[in-house]
């Protein structure tokens, strides 16, 4: 897993990753998603959404480890742009 999800592929890489340990497990570790969690926590608005429209289309089922990072994320970007839009 990547420090940092900063391009397509690498969000690519890390659904299909989840898939297969999901697949092969029926769960994900929660190291793994604390990890992953945190790395979304940074991301950028448009890698956030390829990670989760990517999961939604590959492996529904782990969208229940991820979906509050979600909703902070679009908390946080309708924040920012109120903040930009005062400015």
């Amino acid at each position: 897993m990547a420090d940092t999800l900063s391009t397509m592929a690498e969000v690519d890489r890390a659904v299909a990753a989840i898939k297969q340990i999901k697949e092969r497990t029926a769960k994900l570790p929660p190291v793994l998603v604390d990890a992953y969690r945190e790395t979304l926590e940074s991301a950028s608005s448009a890698i956030v959404r390829r990670f989760f429209e990517g999961l939604a289309n590959q492996c529904p089922d782990a969208l229940e480890y991820f979906i509050d990072v979600d909703k902070q994320k679009k908390i946080d970007d309708e924040k920012q742009t109120k903040l930009d839009t005062i400015s």
